[in-house]
């Protein structure tokens, strides 16, 4: 054969294995994967209903954060800065996060921020301020190359945290070195920056900022000024008359050193403001906007005044907090973490506020920066409880507001109880009960609000003794107050006995389908920590001691535990569910729609299916719900994100689409509108994207509770308080499902800390706790709110991952609270999320985000297995068979089946 030929054959075989190849990934990606989908999709011109959502929702936004910033402080009444468009008042803008502001943070929620309203853009266009352009200029060059110059430069693309894989060095950055203020070789004329910038205005806004994002916790030195920081502050606040600073984190912070400088007069919090929340800033700074925002987390003087801070994370041996979790010693390699929750129910102001009342010694103003629903206003508000009155156990309060100040603006009613306190059960003497947002009231005007709450809100969880809520006879001081600390009113309603809300007693709450009682006693009991006498007054503690850090053998054996056999569980043949029926008429899941979920027509309907599609349903559900043609079962596809509702680099390739919803601002924002309109709002424009998508499901609203600042994902959460949590998140969860919309409410639960969470992580807490202030949120969103759906979290409660906790997932949330939706666990990616136990306990779906890459199979194969073992056939057939009611039923109710 010629040379000529060889090449020629060579290059025809190299052609025919490039072929192949291309072939082959084109399978790959359109037949095993739909990522090719994706990628084509991000070719595809937004559709008219698309372009009309985002509008929609940018609007939104924009709403929530008008309302939901907090004036912290204004000393001296120095906001509003008046300024106009034809009169512009002069800015010096300092501080990294100017000018490379947070506009969302990292994980799951990451979002595109790239089309954000840039801090500058909004201050200029909206605010009407003209600003000191080389001190932008400053800051850009510094963040884009670390150099010191005012030479023009494009403004840096928008990053914040925004994105999948997060940058721990980005939670706090640079500052620009407070040298560069006094160089004098920045101006042709030997002046300095700060001559300049003194010489534009006497007026400096500084921007303090942190990020976050999963699979990170900030240590409290994170939270606090950095060196750099604090350097830029005391020649800003020392050459400067007039100083704002303005809070671009989710986390609290700590700003102990304000006092420390007279000329910062004002004090806004913005958290994440989302695609358009700068705007808002920018009208609450001119006044366009009276600030009525409230803060959703007690801001301390000092973070490890926290009543949980010493059991967060480790403590070096000087009881410095490290960015370490605490672990077992006897539990090999990076498994088998641990929190003791021995704060009980005293979380953020429950502690503050009970310490001030019962301990004499305590110096709240040294302790306490700004109390748990604190805002100021650019007017004045009296308000008064005006009538009180009980019918059928709901309690109505009667409150009038008048604006006794200048200007319009609205306020926040915020009620709370103070329980008679015998103690036999832990109270706290602050209680948040029920709130209401107030229409804007003009300078003069009085409005009169009724706010309701029914009497077993008022109850207590005694899980010593009657392993039952119970309301104890006494006097329950109902307040009116200005926030967790400041009453203003109150009213005295009498229990005159004792209600014990128990079977043997007076019956289970309205509100329960069934009688609440015990279901994590090994998230107590198995601990010796949590069972130590601690002081009932200071509510101090010390951490774990060196004895805590041994796991005991039922921590051992919960690593390994497997679930029941049939025979254990006492099954027959006469247990099996009947499946793999062919009915003389088909029943179409449209036909099911309006049927309830107790009507024995659900069981005919499931008959029709068969094993393997029951385990499919139960084991393919990373971001979509299984499709089932035969039936009329639509895919259901169903992104993640607190703060959108979008495809990212992770959801998009496996449901094949690039439906991507604009960045909202952070829950807490939307709590600290103290506006459940407000929230219905959101929801309302989450559904709108949702169907503009195509999605029927959302990975959302998280409403895991701010138990420490230290949480990195404290941003997806509303508060450190479960009511004003959960009575939000049922909002935006009540209107996302009138849409058709299954809201995956998370993290279920008990999910307070990121690091090591995945990792075999052992919560320890007492039932009062867990109920009171860790399901309370969750509990509203079901009853209030009706959500179809729950994700579950990663952690343990005391002996068993949540995602696989039947107390959790079938007495409390399906028994107890009536939920007839699906559960889904968090990615099922770690070694102890056991999808057979998952579905043993009454989860359902697994979220096996590895099964799409291995051409859709993977848990399912395991589950099926499970339900061919004779061992574990019935008790696995029965549960997947429950798997499928609960997941159809959903689907039923979303949108691409009603509509």
């Amino acid at each position: 054969m010629s040379s000529m030929s060889k090449k020629k054959r060579n290059w025809l075989i190299a052609l025919g294995a490039l072929i192949v190849i291309i072939i082959g990934v084109l399978y790959y990606a359109f037949v095993v994967t739909s990522a090719g989908n994706w990628l084509l999709a991000k070719f595809k011109p937004d559709t008219e209903e698309q372009r009309l959502s985002y509008t929609t929702a940018t609007e939104t936004i924009e709403q929530i954060t008008d309302e939901g910033f907090v004036l912290m402080q204004n000393n001296d009444n120095f906001l509003p800065l008046a300024t106009s468009e034809e009169n512009k008042t002069k800015l010096n803008v300092f501080g990294t996060r100017s000018v490379v502001t947070l506009f969302n943070s990292g994980g799951s929620t990451a979002t595109d921020v790239t089309k954000a309203v840039k801090l500058e853009d909004a201050l200029r266009d909206v605010g009407h301020y003209e600003l000191n352009q080389d001190l932008l200029y400053l800051h850009y060059n510094f963040y884009k190359s670390g150099k010191v110059s005012i030479n023009e430069t494009a403004a840096p693309k928008n990053r914040s945290d925004s994105e999948i894989l997060g940058e721990v060095t980005n939670l706090a950055l640079p500052e620009v070195p407070v040298t560069a203020y006094t160089d004098s070789s920045l101006y042709s004329d030997g002046s300095t920056l700060l001559e300049q910038a003194k010489e534009f205005s006497d007026t400096a806004l500084v921007v303090l900022g942190r990020g976050g994002g999963e699979d990170n916790d900030l240590t409290p030195a994170q939270l606090a000024l950095t060196d750099e920081e604090a350097a830029m502050l005391d020649v800003v606040a020392s050459e400067f008359a007039n100083v704002i600073l303005v809070i671009n984190s989710a986390n609290v912070m700590q700003l102990d050193f304000l006092n420390n400088y007279p000329a910062i007069k004002s004090v806004i919090w913005i958290s994440y403001p989302g695609e358009t929340g700068t705007k808002s800033l920018a009208k609450i700074l001119n006044g366009t906007v009276n600030p009525s925002g409230r803060l959703v987390d007690t801001w301390p003087t000092n973070l490890m005044n926290n009543p949980a801070a010493n059991n967060y994370n480790a403590l070096d041996n000087d009881g410095i907090m490290t960015g370490a979790s605490n672990k077992y010693n006897n539990i090999e390699g990076n498994s088998g973490y641990f929190s003791h929750y021995a704060e009980g129910i005293y979380v953020g102001y429950k502690y503050y506020e009970t310490r001030h009342a019962t301990d004499d010694s305590y110096n709240y103003d040294e302790e306490v920066l700004f109390p748990f629903g604190h805002g100021l206003s650019y007017t004045s508000f009296n308000k008064d409880i005006v009538d009180m009155k009980e019918e059928d156990g709901t309690i109505t309060l009667r409150v009038s507001v008048e604006n006794t100040g200048n200007v319009a603006g609205k306020d926040v009613v915020q009620i709370y109880a103070n329980p008679p306190y015998t103690g036999a059960i832990e109270k706290a003497s602050v209680n948040l009960v029920t709130f209401k947002k107030t229409n804007m009231i003009e300078p003069g005007q009085t409005d009169y609000y009724s706010l309701s709450f029914s009497l077993e809100e008022l109850a207590s969880y005694d899980y010593k003794e009657h392993k039952a809520y119970v309301l104890e006879a006494g006097d329950y001081e109902l307040m009116l107050m200005e926030n967790a600390h400041d009453k203003l009113d109150t009213e005295t309603y009498k229990v005159r006995d004792t209600i014990i809300y128990n079977e043997e007693h007076d019956g289970k709450r309205p509100s329960d389908h069934q009688t609440a009682t015990n279901q994590f006693d090994d998230a107590f009991g198995v601990d010796d920590y949590l069972k130590r006498e601690w002081n009932a007054e200071s509510r101090a503690f010390t951490g774990p001691q060196q004895a805590d850090f041994t796991a005991n053998q039922d921590v051992l054996d919960a690593l390994t535990a497997q679930v029941p056999t049939d025979a254990e569980l006492g099954y027959s043949e006469a247990d099996l569910p009947e499946f793999g029926k062919t009915l003389e008429q088909t029943i179409m899941l449209a036909d099911m729609k309006d049927v309830p979920y107790d009507d024995p027509r659900w069981d005919e309907f499931l008959s029709q299916l068969t094993l393997d599609e029951m385990a499919n349903i139960a084991g393919m559900g990373a971001y979509q719900l299984l499709a089932i043609d035969r039936l009329g079962v639509p895919k259901t596809l169903q992104p993640d994100g607190s703060m959108a509702i979008a495809s990212n680099i992770y959801s998009g390739p496996i449901m094949g689409t690039e439906g991507v919803g604009v960045t909202y601002a952070a829950p807490s924002v939307l709590a600290a509108t103290w506006n459940t309109d407000a929230a219905f709002l959101m929801g309302t424009s989450i559904g709108q994207e949702a169907q503009a998508f195509g999605y029927n499901g959302w990975y959302s609203p998280a409403m895991s509770i701010h138990r420490t600042p230290f949480n990195g994902r404290n941003f997806e959460y509303y508060s450190e308080d479960g009511v004003l949590s959960g009575k939000i998140a049922a909002q935006v969860v009540k209107a996302a499902r009138e849409k058709g919309v299954i809201t995956y409410i998370k993290h279920f639960a008990v999910n307070d800390k990121e690091k090591d969470a995945r990792n075999q992580f052992f919560v320890w807490a007492n039932e009062q706790a867990i109920r009171e202030i860790y399901l309370k949120p969750f509990e509203l969103a079901v009853k209030e709110g009706g959500s179809l759906g729950v994700m579950s979290s990663f952690n343990f409660i005391g002996l068993s991952w949540a995602g696989a906790h039947q107390g959790l997932l079938t007495e409390v949330l399906r028994n107890e609270w009536g939920f007839e939706g699906l559960v889904i666990t968090d990615a099922n990616m770690y070694p102890h999320m056991d999808p057979v136990k998952m579905i043993y306990a009454g989860g359902d779906v697994s979220l096996d985000v590895m099964a799409v890459w291995q051409g859709g199979d993977n848990h399912n194969k395991v589950m099926l297995a499970a339900a061919k073992d004779p061992a574990t056939q019935i008790g696995a057939t029965k549960s997947l068979y429950e798997v499928s009611k609960h997941v159809l039923f959903a689907v039923s109710r979303s949108w691409k089946v009603t509509e």
